[in-house]
C-alpha cells in the first residue's frame, strides 16, 4: 500500500490549481500541465485570475506548506526546513564523501531526499556540490527525491532547477524528483548520500492507517515496540538506501537519542555507521512553527562502523552554532556511552567535557538503582488514573457524604467503608509527604495549592481501605515514592520521599525492597538512605544530564546509580526519616526504624531552618559517597549565587540545567546550592544538625 496522498477534492486541489497558474505564466501551459497534471474536480488553468503567489519557484516551494490546512500539514509532515539548518547539515554530510571513490570525477554523486518536501535539503546539496567544483548541470544531475505530495515534489524539482540557474529542461529534473513513497519506492544500497528532514508524526492504529502499518512493520526491524513513528522509519530507511561508505544527514526529534524504543536505531547508527555528529537544538527561536519547547537535532553518519566517538552538543538555540566552521561540542567516546547508559544506550546530555568526566567518575563505582543488577524493585504507581478511575472516590464527594479524616490518615463515615488517600505526584515534595492539597478540577485541569494543615493530606481521590489492606502481605510495609514526571530545567528533577505502605497513582514511581534481601539487611534503612541520596543535589545533577525527556521511568532509572554508602547509611536514613515521616500515619516508620536499631533520637524536622540544615547535611554526605571534590561541587553549583532575574535572561546551554532556580527567593548565601558549596569548602563533614 502506497503512502496516502492528498485527496483531489479538498482545499489542496484548489491550491494546486493556483500554483499551476504560476507555472503557466512562467513556463507556458503545455509545460505547466506536463509538470503538474490536471486531476479530477480541479479547476481549469488560466492566467486571467492570477493568484497572489510568489513567482520564484524557490519562494513558491517555501511558501507552499504555509498554505496547507493544518490537518494536511500534520498528516504529511509538511513543514518548511530553513536553509540555514539544511546547509551545514548537507555540507558536513557530503564532506564525508570527499575523495573516497576513484570514479567520483567520472559520474555524479547520487544524493537523495526520501521526503523531499520543498527541496530545501537538495538545494543545500546543490550549493555544497558547486562549492566543491561541480558544474550546475552536474550538481543537478546528482539529485533524487520523492514525496507523497505530488505538488510538493513538482515544486521541489522546479526550485532545484531554478537554484542551478535554470539549466536544461525542468522535466529532466522532475524525472528524478517526483511523487512517490520514500519508505518503499527507492532502491536499497543505491545512493551516496541521504539528506532529509522526515515527517515527525505518529502512525496511529486507526482504520485508515491499519493497512499502511501492516505493510511497513515487517519491513522495518529497528522500530522498537508500540507505535510506529515516521522519523524512526525514515532513519532506518536512510541507512538502507546508502551504499557502503555512503553518508546520511538527518534532522530528527530529540527522542532519537533518549527514547526507549529508539534504542535499536541508536545501536544501528553506532554499530553499522561511523556516527559523526549529534547537534541538539531547543526550538525557543522558533526554527519550526511548533512549540518552542520542542527539541530536535542534526545528525550525520557514514555507513560502515563501528563508531569510535560522537561529537555532541545539546540545548542550542542558535543555528549559527551549527553553521560555524568548528561548532562547539563534546566528543563522547563509544565506551563512555556504554558506561553511562549500559541498559538503554541513551545519550546523556553532557554538554561540556567536564560534565562528561564528572559523570563517568560518579558512575564508575555506583550500583544501578533498579533493573537486573539494581538495588530496588520499581513500578509506576499502584493505580492507573484512567483505567482505574471507577475504583476512586472523589474526596469532595466523600466529604459531602460525611467522611472525615482521622489522625491515622484514614477517612471514615458511620456505616460506610473506610477510605485511604490516593497519593499523587503533586502531593509529594523533596523529602516531604505533603506539599500539595487538591483545590479542584480533574485530569489536566486539576489544581493544587499549599496545604492549609501541614499534618493532614487533602487528596483528590480516596480508595477502599479494606481492598488495599487485603493485599498488604504481598507488599513491603514501606516504600520510596517519587514524581514520575521530571524535567532537566526545573528547580529539581527528582522529588523523592520515604513513605509507609500507601496507595499511589501512576504519577508516582514506587521503589520497594527486593524480595531476596540479604539475611542481615535492614530494608527500611536501605530505603531511607536511598531516599536521602535521591534527594541530594549530586544525584539530581547526574540525573539532569540524562533526563532528556520528561518521563522518569524504569528505562531512565536503570542507568542511574547510587554510590557506596554503607558507612553513611545510618545518618542518611535518619535524616530522611526526620524529613519525610511528618504525618500521624507515618508512626509505623518510626517503629520500624527502632526495631532495626537506627532510629534518630530527635523527632520529625518541621521548622524551615532545621529542614534546610538537614538537606545540606545530606548533600555533604552524598558528596563523600560519590567521591566528589570541592572543585566538582563548585562546578555543579556555578552561577547559583547570582540574582535569579539576571540568570533568567541568559539563555541556553548548560545553564538551563543548573540549580540557579532553586530557592531563588532566598538571599544568595542561603540558597541550598550555595550552602552545599560552602559546607564542602569549609570541610563540613562533621556534626549533623
Amino acid at each position: 500500500m502506497a503512502a496516502p496522498a492528498p485527496r483531489p477534492d479538498d482545499a489542496w486541489s484548489r491550491l494546486r490549481a493556483e500554483i499551476r497558474q504560476v507555472l503557466v505564466a512562467r513556463l507556458g501551459e503545455r509545460l505547466a500541465i506536463a509538470l503538474l497534471p490536471l486531476q479530477a474536480n480541479e479547476p481549469e488553468p488560466g492566467i486571467a485570475s492570477a493568484p497572489t503567489l510568489p513567482a520564484s519557484f524557490v519562494a513558491l516551494a517555501e511558501h507552499y506548506p504555509a498554505r496547507l490546512a493544518n490537518a494536511h500539514r500534520k498528516q504529511h509532515g509538511a513543514w518548511f526546513t530553513p536553509l540555514a539548518l539544511a546547509e551545514p547539515t548537507a555540507d558536513r554530510t557530503l564532506a564525508l564523501l570527499a575523495g573516497d571513490r576513484a570514479d567520483d570525477r567520472q559520474r555524479p554523486l547520487r544524493v537523495v531526499d526520501p521526503a523531499v518536501g520543498g527541496g530545501t535539503f537538495l538545494r543545500a546539496a546543490v550549493r555544497a556540490l558547486r562549492a566543491r567544483g561541480a558544474s550546475p548541470a552536474t550538481a543537478l544531475a546528482s539529485l533524487h527525491g520523492v514525496d507523497v505530495d505530488s505538488t510538493a515534489a513538482t515544486l521541489a524539482a522546479l526550485a532545484l532547477w531554478e537554484e542551478a540557474g535554470c539549466v536544461g529542461d525542468p522535466r529532466d529534473v522532475a524525472t528524478r524528483i517526483h511523487a512517490g513513497d520514500g519508505l518503499l519506492d527507492l532502491a536499497d544500497d543505491s545512493f551516496d548520500a541521504v539528506l532529509t528532514n522526515p515527517p515527525w508524526e505518529t502512525l496511529q492504529a486507526t482504520r485508515d492507517s491499519a493497512a499502511r502499518i501492516a505493510e511497513l512493520r515487517p519491513r522495518f526491524r529497528r522500530q522498537g515496540r508500540g507505535k510506529l513513528y515516521t522519523y524512526r522509519l525514515f532513519t532506518e530507511r536512510a541507512h538502507a538506501l546508502l551504499r557502503p561508505g555512503g553518508a546520511l544527514g538527518l534532522i530528527v526529534p530529540a527522542s532519537l537519542w533518549f527514547d526507549r524504543d529508539a534504542e535499536p536505531l541508536r545501536r544501528l547508527l553506532l554499530d553499522d555507521c561511523d556516527w559523526q555528529w549529534l547537534f541538539g537544538f531547543e526550538n525557543r527561536k522558533k526554527v519550526f512553527a511548533i512549540d518552542g519547547r520542542y527539541r530536535f537535532g542534526a545528525i550525520t553518519a557514514r555507513r560502515g562502523g563501528p563508531t569510535a566517538q560522537v561529537r555532541v552538543a545539546f540545548g542550542r538555540t542558535e543555528l549559527a552554532d551549527w553553521r560555524a566552521a568548528a561548532p562547539p561540542h563534546t566528543a563522547v567516546p563509544r565506551e563512555a556511552l556504554r558506561a553511562l547508559s549500559p541498559g538503554s544506550g541513551a545519550f546523556v546530555e553532557a554538554d561540556d567535557p567536564r560534565d562528561l568526566e564528572l559523570l563517568l567518575r560518579m558512575q564508575r563505582n555506583g550500583t544501578p538503582l533498579v533493573g537486573a543488577r539494581g538495588l530496588f524493585a520499581w513500578r509506576q504507581g499502584d493505580f492507573n488514573m484512567t483505567s482505574d478511575r471507577a475504583r476512586f472516590v472523589r474526596r469532595d464527594d466523600a466529604e459531602r457524604r460525611g467522611y472525615v479524616a482521622g489522625d491515622d490518615g484514614v477517612w471514615r463515615c458511620a456505616n460506610a467503608p473506610a477510605l485511604l488517600p490516593l497519593l499523587q505526584g503533586a502531593m509529594v515534595g523533596d523529602l516531604h509527604p505533603n506539599v500539595g492539597a487538591h483545590a479542584g478540577g480533574a485530569g489536566h485541569r486539576t489544581q493544587w495549592r499549599a496545604p492549609g494543615d501541614a499534618r493532614q493530606q487533602r487528596p483528590a481521590y480516596l480508595v477502599d481501605a479494606a481492598a488495599w489492606r487485603a493485599a498488604a502481605a504481598q507488599r513491603a510495609p514501606f516504600r520510596v515514592v517519587h514524581r514520575a514526571l521530571g524535567n532537566a530545567s526545573n528547580e529539581r528533577s527528582m522529588f523523592a520521599c520515604l513513605a509507609p505502605d500507601v496507595p499511589c497513582g501512576n504519577s508516582l514511581g514506587v521503589l520497594t525492597p527486593l524480595p531476596q534481601l540479604r539475611p542481615h539487611a535492614r530494608p527500611l534503612r536501605e530505603l531511607a538512605a536511598a531516599a536521602a541520596l535521591l534527594s541530594s543535589l549530586a544525584f539530581d545533577w547526574a540525573l539532569r544530564q540524562r533526563l532528556a525527556g520528561t518521563n522518569l521511568n524504569r528505562f531512565v532509572l536503570a542507568d542511574c546509580v547510587l554510590p557506596p554508602h554503607q558507612d553513611l547509611a545510618d545518618e542518611l536514613a535518619a535524616s530522611a526519616l526526620r524529613l519525610c515521616a511528618l504525618l500521624p500515619q507515618h508512626a509505623p516508620l518510626w517503629t520500624f526504624a527502632q526495631r532495626e536499631g537506627w532510629a534518630p533520637a530527635t523527632g520529625p524536622a518541621t521548622s524551615d531552618d532545621e529542614r534546610r540544615a538537614l538537606a545540606t547535611r545530606i548533600d555533604v554526605l552524598a558528596t563523600r559517597a560519590y567521591g566528589l571534590l570541592h572543585d566538582d561541587v563548585a562546578w555543579i553549583t556555578r552561577d547559583c549565587e547570582r540574582p535569579a532575574d539576571e540568570l533568567a535572561r541568559r539563555p541556553g546551554g548548560t545553564l538551563a540545567k543548573g540549580f540557579w532556580r532553586l530557592e531563588r527567593t532566598l538571599p544568595p548565601a542561603e540558597r541550598r546550592p550555595v550552602r552545599w558549596r560552602r559546607a564542602i569548602a569549609g570541610g563540613a563533614h562533621a556534626e549533623a544538625p
